[in-house]
């Protein structure tokens, strides 16, 4: 199988590490923008030729995997689609699946197949030298199918996620971006607010050199790209919305609380969220 990879910071690097851990006849293109980062890709061991021409790159590719910015994704999939050979699959990396989907499988010409989808996992830094082979290692790997998607273009990715240590949950799109809403976009958006809560303060260089674990895992998904925060917003605003609004909600219950000093209804609340917690990361690997 030919592999092509278009894209190589944090997601694609692993990608291309994983695959060529994981032993199997495949041959890995990368289709980066720089010629640099060939060499650096080729060196790690994450590709074995690389090119920047991506017309050249795909044209032999039976999968593709698009782990581009999401603003990108679907100007590089029209910039491909005229150059697919048939039964090509393209995936792509996007945290965000309604427009993206929509867009994609409209966009492949026929006998070629787009399947969305979008590994939970992830690092700070979006740089090629943070890749590793094991990423994905027993992550959920969400995949978005629709009426639209080839059951055996679903099968040939989801074996390729398995070679990677990748666990595919199959999702419709809207469900997945309801989803991501909650567990990852909302929390980006508190932990932007909080950091951005104590910098207003006069009291701020203080703050900042008290802060110890707690400040830091709360905020710690404040660390990333903001370019990537703007393109999940634009592109899930109904669902980010959505999930802004029932925080609200649940941030006033509390306030309320505190303001009257109703300890019992503290305890409750803070004893409900403590065992949801603790049942979503039962596992305490996850937790890493």
């Amino acid at each position: 199988m030919q592999i092509a990879i278009i894209g190589l910071g944090l997601i694609g690097g692993s990608i291309g590490l994983g695959i060529k851990a994981a032993n199997h006849e495949s041959r890995v293109i990368g289709i980066p923008r720089r010629e640099e980062t060939i060499q650096e890709a080729i060196r790690l061991g994450a590709i074995d030729e690389g090119t920047t021409d991506l017309a050249k790159g795909v044209a032999q590719a039976d999968l593709i995997f698009v782990c581009t910015p999401i603003n990108l994704i679907i100007p590089v999939i029209t910039e491909i689609a005229p150059h697919l050979k048939k039964g090509t699959i393209v995936s792509d990396v996007g945290s965000t699946k309604q427009e993206i989907v929509a867009k994609a499988e409209k966009l492949l010409p026929k006998g070629c197949y787009f399947v969305g989808g979008h590994p939970m996992a992830g690092k700070e830094t979006t740089k090629l030298s943070a890749a590793e082979a094991a990423l994905f290692k027993d992550r959920k790997w969400l995949i978005t199918k629709t009426s639209r998607t080839s059951s055996k273009a679903l099968e040939k990715l989801e074996m390729v996620i398995g070679w990677l240590g990748g666990l595919t949950v199959n999702l419709d799109p809207k469900t997945h971006d309801l989803v991501v809403a909650a567990i990852s976009h909302l929390p980006l958006v508190l932990a932007a607010a909080l950091v951005n809560t104590v910098a207003a303060e006069e009291q701020k260089e203080l703050m900042g050199r008290c802060a110890a674990s707690g400040f830091r895992d709360t905020t710690r998904v404040a660390s990333g790209d903001p370019i990537l925060g703007v393109d999940m917003f634009s592109t899930n605003q109904k669902a980010v919305m959505k999930m802004i609004k029932s925080f609200k909600k649940s941030l006033a219950t509390l306030e309320n609380m505190i303001r009257a000093r109703d300890n019992e209804g503290l305890n409750k609340q803070l004893s409900l969220a403590k065992a949801f917690r603790d049942q979503v990361y039962i596992n305490k690997e996850d937790l890493k």
